[in-house]
């Protein structure tokens, strides 16, 4: 039976997010008690009820048992019980909630509002694991979005145990959107996929698309077939800005859009692809300029510019996702062509990200929980930083650092259980199912340190 706290001073939330988070809990088909703390006293027998009139009487112990419950008060002589006795008392569950006590030795999270003006409880207590906040703050815990019921109950149950957080294998994958196959010698830009397990580190180079989702077809297969839990990460966007997938699919969920590509865009064996022709059809379905742009010179489109055009505003769909505002230097996903054109590898590797999600039954973090066997997420490499040039080996293509080093700093914050506050780090808003999330975002520096 885990017992999990929720600690916090007067008004800041306690009970409300209790409430829901055992409405949350319980809809995952988990059993959840609750334990409140009160520092008044309590009386739920009205004045001259029969069981108010038996514990008024000198019973020790009254039971009210009607048709559908029944209420057991017990009456103090002397000092109050701890909570280890309180828990004693209570039928087996999944899961005790505790309100209150917050001096007793349990994983505990803190509610915080910045307006209440009271100072954090967390710097002094060891136990407390995470922080729900309607504000953003810089601490050694996570912290939670307080109105982000299920992000917080995601990181409760992890935490806890109840959900497996750990992965026992992590894949990294360095996405390309060429036009031909890569060259035979390992080079840049090509398709690099990096993994991380109990077996050790491995890094392959591949040419085409096709060859990389076979490769990862076959290492899902293995990886499953061993009883393993996989992450595999991909370095291109899951999602677009709000307001275009049901602009094309009628659906505000970015697994619709990515199915709704994968029965589109032809990319044959030899990675010749139709994505530029198929972004100058969306193009041409929107007033004015379309979103995309970027293209080869000697490739004429009609409605596809060799250089940014498009009117963001007065299309109403933005230019970056609100994950790329957090994180500046990511290229928006409407590039296509040159130097950093995620665009296209987008368009390119979603509909793979469609077969691998159908075909293995995987979960798409953050569109879904991620507590399958195989679960898909967006990576961005370049969060690692300088750490990549201080750990790339000698005669190392980069790519491969990139993939080697992130499938590494990924499987250890698993292995640790730190790997779960990035898992439950994502803000809520509107637009999240269709836009995604990057895993690490905003915490780049525990990236960094999982390298150390």
């Amino acid at each position: 039976m885990r017992v999990y706290g929720i600690i916090g001073w007067k008004d800041a939330g306690k009970t409300g997010l209790v409430e829901r988070l055992v409405a949350a809990i319980a809809a995952r088909g988990f059993s959840v008690s609750t334990v409140k703390h009160s520092h008044h006293d309590v009386d739920p027998d009205p004045p001259g009820s029969d069981s108010h009139r038996h514990r008024a009487a000198g019973a020790a112990e009254v039971v009210l048992a009607g048709p559908r419950r029944l209420i057991l008060t017990r009456e103090h002589r002397g000092e109050p019980p701890r909570l280890a006795a309180i828990l004693e008392r209570m039928a087996p569950v999944d899961l005790v909630l505790v309100e209150g006590y917050k001096t007793e030795p349990h994983p505990k999270i803190e509610v915080f509002r910045k307006a209440a003006g009271h100072a954090l409880r967390q710097p002094e207590d060891p136990w407390v694991r995470a922080v729900a906040s309607d504000t953003q703050m810089a601490l050694p815990v996570p912290v939670l979005d307080l109105d982000d019921t299920e992000a917080v109950a995601d990181f409760l149950l992890t935490d806890s145990g109840l959900v497996r957080s750990g992965f026992d294998t992590v894949i990294a994958v360095d996405w390309s959107g060429a036009s031909v196959p890569s060259p035979r010698k390992p080079s840049s830009d090509a398709i690099w996929i990096g993994v991380a397990s109990p077996l050790g580190e491995t890094v392959s180079y591949h040419r085409t698309r096709a060859d990389a989702e076979a490769h990862l077809n076959d290492l899902f297969a293995f990886e499953l077939t061993a009883g393993r839990r996989v992450l595999a990460g991909f370095d291109f966007p899951f999602g677009y800005p709000e307001g275009f997938a049901p602009r094309l699919t009628g659906q505000a969920f970015a697994p619709a859009l990515w199915d709704w590509l994968e029965a589109r865009i032809e990319d044959g064996p030899d990675n010749a692809n139709t994505r530029f022709q198929f972004a100058d059809r969306i193009n041409a379905g929107f007033p004015g300029q379309g979103p995309f742009w970027g293209r080869p010179g000697g490739l004429a489109l009609d409605h596809l510019p060799d250089r940014k055009l498009c009117d963001h505003e007065a299309l109403g769909i933005a230019e970056r996702r609100r994950v790329e505002q957090a994180v500046p230097k990511a290229h928006p996903v409407w590039k296509l062509y040159t130097t950093g054109s995620v665009g296209s590898q987008a368009l390119l590797g979603l509909p793979v990200i469609a077969r691998l999600r159908r075909r293995f039954h995987a979960q798409a973090w953050p569109f879904e929980p991620a507590t399958g066997p195989i679960v898909l997420a967006e990576i961005y490499p370049s969060l690692l930083g300088p750490a990549i040039s201080k750990a790339t080996r000698e005669g190392e293509i980069k790519d491969s650092a990139q993939v080697r080093l992130m499938a590494r700093a990924l499987w250890r914050m698993a292995r640790d259980g730190s790997l779960a506050a990035l898992l439950a780090d994502v803000p809520d808003w509107p637009g999240r199912a269709e836009e995604g999330w990057i895993l690490g975002a905003g915490q780049a520096e525990q990236l960094r340190l999982a390298l150390i």
